[in-house]
């Protein structure tokens, strides 16, 4: 028998060692980080006798799908001890919070996982992908932009935020909160330093970045975010970096595959795209998730489902999902014409992959025509999550 609960500040020395094995992490590092997030959002899991065995930090947010925002919470600092792994503990661990995510209504949650099997186990799938843009400021053109570029102080980076609320609202694009803020304003202990692209009074985008100085060598700009809505924006940004490159060899930031930035370069050999990680995506309340999202304008039908969710019974069987006017209502019943698991409903769900391609992996069935129907309702955005926690 397991005990789950809140991390007690009795635990925390204990649990910072514990999370800094698995991750391989300076331990005075991994206890500030552990102690910067408030203690009610780290779970952890105890033995019967009291023994810590693992433990993870609960993200609250929520995630855009075609305009409206689902709640999300999502998971980091996933760890078992090592006298816990191969004994369940991780399995439990996840089960409980999934359990508590269900209770409290959350409709989704979503991670980075340094291992897909585990997490497939707890049904969770790959949704979506996280790259990093790399360019040499050398072949940046030009210098300064049409905006006015000025850093970013206490009361300007809440207009900041402001922005990005209103300008970030792409397929799968966080609804962010104070954890992903201060993540981007100090990544791994280091400070970036924000600045704003003014026109006149009015900020039209802004960047936060870290000055990587090694000395006269490939010194770097890492871009930790950057919101760029408007042409001129876009413009300024690229004039800022070029500015860097008398003492900075590259400039790197995170990027989806389709990128305003990136287009706005004359040749595709000027930048490299990598794939840096995929994000997972798990369904943990199946009648909220397809309520609370939006579809595409256009998207009509009754989709016939036939859902497997081996660790939430309410999520389990016949279901019919009616969508019109962007909306959906789902109720129980119907002829079950899509079979699918839990894992694959989130690759159709976030726009990751078609359902077409989904029945190539033999965890989705259904008629040719009823496949397509599932990728009209569900299609018609790439997932844009950028965000790494």
């Amino acid at each position: 028998m397991h005990q789950f609960a809140a991390l007690e500040p009795s635990d925390l020395l204990d649990f910072s060692a514990l999370i800094a094995d698995c991750f391989n992490m300076d331990g005075e590092k991994c206890k500030e980080w552990v102690s910067r997030c408030d203690n009610d959002f780290w779970r952890v899991l105890k033995s019967q006798n009291g023994t810590l065995l693992g433990g993870l930090l609960r993200i609250p947010m929520a995630q855009w799908y075609h305009s409206k925002a689902v709640s999300m919470t999502g998971l980091a600092g996933v760890g078992v001890s090592a006298s816990g792994r191969g004994l369940g503990a991780g399995q439990a661990l996840m089960r409980e919070t999934l359990q508590e995510f269900h209770d409290e209504g959350v409709a989704l949650s979503a991670l980075y996982g340094s291992t897909t099997s585990f997490y497939r186990r707890c049904g969770y799938e790959r949704a979506g992908s996280n790259f990093t843009a790399e360019i040499p400021l050398r072949d940046i053109t030009g210098r300064g932009g049409p905006l006015e570029v000025r850093p970013l102080t206490t009361e300007t980076q809440k207009i900041a935020e402001q922005l990005q609320a209103e300008a970030v609202r792409g397929q799968a694009c966080l609804l962010r909160g104070p954890y992903l803020w201060k993540r981007i304003r100090g990544p791994r202990g280091k400070v970036a330093q924000g600045f704003g692209f003014y026109r006149g009074d009015q900020m039209e985008g802004y960047v936060y970045l870290i000055k990587d100085s090694a000395g006269f060598g490939d010194n770097s700009l890492e871009v930790t975010d950057m919101t760029l809505p408007t042409p001129d924006a876009v413009q300024t940004f690229l004039g800022f970096l070029a500015g860097h490159r008398a003492f900075f060899h590259t400039a790197t930031w995170p990027s989806a595959a389709g990128s305003a930035v990136l287009l706005a370069l004359p040749e595709p050999w000027q930048y490299t795209l990598r794939l840096h990680e995929h994000w997972l995506l798990r369904i943990v309340n199946l009648k909220k998730a397809l309520e609370e999202r939006g579809y595409q304008r256009g998207a009509v039908g009754e989709l016939h489902l036939r859902v497997q969710d081996p660790w939430f019974s309410s999520n389990t069987g016949a279901f019919i999902l009616s969508v019109e006017d962007g909306r959906g209502t789902l109720v129980p019943g119907g002829r079950g014409d899509l079979g699918t698991d839990i894992r694959s409903l989130a690759a159709l769900y976030s726009g990751f992959l078609r359902a077409e391609e989904l029945a190539l992996t033999g965890h989705l069935s259904g008629q040719p025509e009823t496949l397509r129907l599932a990728t009209h309702l569900f299609g018609g955005a790439v997932p844009e999550l950028i965000d790494f926690f």
